[in-house]
């Protein structure tokens, strides 16, 4: 991917790679240090970043709102995502570049990311500096990396036959949606689960374990109501074996 882009780790950004120019130049709002020595880059907002994030019903915060936020995901990816290694790594060569979004109220939360950018998210921030909205913002986080991490292993082994049209419907978005977004969201929310799960038996705070158990019984609920995917026609066989060990863990 970065090689057709002729882009490295050092030179990608969300606007190189939309535009194809590795010329582009990008300004940094700031960074994050994460896991291994890596770094998590808040992207300052250009024309061709707003353009794009208007066409798919994003709002793009300000960099002064950007740069308030950088405290609330630092601590995400500091006390919530890095104490399992699994997150943290995954985080750490997954998510290269962060653009906060604008959430209709501070209550809602938006998340986004696009199978065509690799490594970039899109997250909302709360403005209330609380330690619920930390945990919010380690399920954006853990969510949109998932989403990136599935992309790249579909690359290599596909999951979900997309060539007949086959729509499900989907306790998310409660509506409709291609079996490739619902095995999507079966992986991501299936890794929250475990992420809320091992919170919740080592919460320090009443804070932490009563999100977690809230957010487990909410992804159970929504989970449950997609049992008989695993039998649908639109799976590819490594899709209903890798389906099948998803329910299997979650048990």
């Amino acid at each position: 991917l970065l090689r057709v882009h002729a882009l490295t780790r050092a030179t990608y950004s969300t606007l190189r790679f939309l535009s194809g120019s590795p010329g582009n130049n990008t300004v940094a709002v700031d960074t994050i240090q994460i896991d291994s020595g890596n770094q998590l880059v808040c992207e300052a907002n250009s024309p061709e970043l707003l353009r794009y994030s208007t066409e798919h019903g994003l709002e793009l915060a300000s960099d002064a709102d950007t740069n308030r936020a950088k405290g609330l995901i630092a601590a995400a990816l500091l006390d919530v995502i890095e104490p399992y290694p699994f997150l943290g790594s995954s985080v750490a060569e997954l998510a290269w570049r962060c653009h906060i979004v604008l959430a209709q109220t501070d209550d809602y939360d938006v998340s986004f990311s696009d199978p065509a950018i690799p490594f970039s998210i899109f997250v909302s921030a709360p403005a209330r500096n609380h330690r619920s909205s930390i945990l919010r913002i380690a399920e954006n986080l853990i969510h949109e990396t998932m989403h990136l991490q599935l992309t790249l292993f579909e690359s290599l082994c596909p999951l979900v036959d997309t060539t007949p049209t086959c729509s499900i419907y989907s306790p998310w978005k409660q509506q409709k949606r291609p079996a490739q977004g619902i095995m999507h969201g079966l992986y991501v929310f299936s890794v929250l689960r475990w992420m809320w799960r091992q919170i919740s038996q080592a919460a320090r705070t009443s804070i932490d374990q009563d999100f977690a158990l809230r957010r487990i019984a909410q992804i159970d609920e929504e989970v449950a109501a997609l049992r008989d995917f695993e039998y649908s026609p639109a799976l590819t066989e490594a899709g209903k074996y890798f389906l099948h060990q998803l329910f299997v863990a979650s048990v």
